[in-house]
């Protein structure tokens, strides 16, 4: 029985693929990342900031943006105690975007932890069984 409910534990974990940049998509992000910075320390939206770096592949400026996004979160909901909702202010941002977001980074935390601990067990199990 716990077989079974293990099994279904593990099915329903969603996978994430995180993207493993090529060196100038590398160059790319930083330089955007510390435009985006630049703008919103400047007072500037979200948006606005978004606007301040502009990125041929449109995919990569997706992904960079939300990263951006998750960033934020992470500094000034997470590390400075800024609440999602003064922080949906001063980005003139949605508030449902953030609590979406914060919770897509927890769900991604939770679920890179619970892959590395498994490798971990795993790597254990191996060396107690040679």
């Amino acid at each position: 029985m716990k077989k079974k409910e293990k099994a279904k534990k593990k099915q329903s974990m969603p996978e994430f693929d995180f993207k493993k940049f090529t060196p100038e998509e590398g160059k790319i992000y930083d330089e955007a990342v510390n435009k985006y910075r630049e703008a919103i320390a400047a007072g500037k939206t979200l948006r606005q900031a978004y606007e301040t770096y502009a990125i041929v592949d449109k995919d990569l400026e997706k992904l960079i943006q939300v990263d951006f996004l998750k960033i934020q979160i992470a500094e000034r909901h997470f590390a400075q105690r800024q609440s999602l909702e003064e922080l949906a202010k001063a980005l003139d941002a949605s508030l449902d975007l953030l609590k979406d977001t914060r919770a897509r980074m927890l769900q991604e935390v939770g679920v890179t932890a619970a892959n590395q601990l498994g490798k971990e067990l795993g790597s254990l199990d191996a060396k107690a069984n040679d």
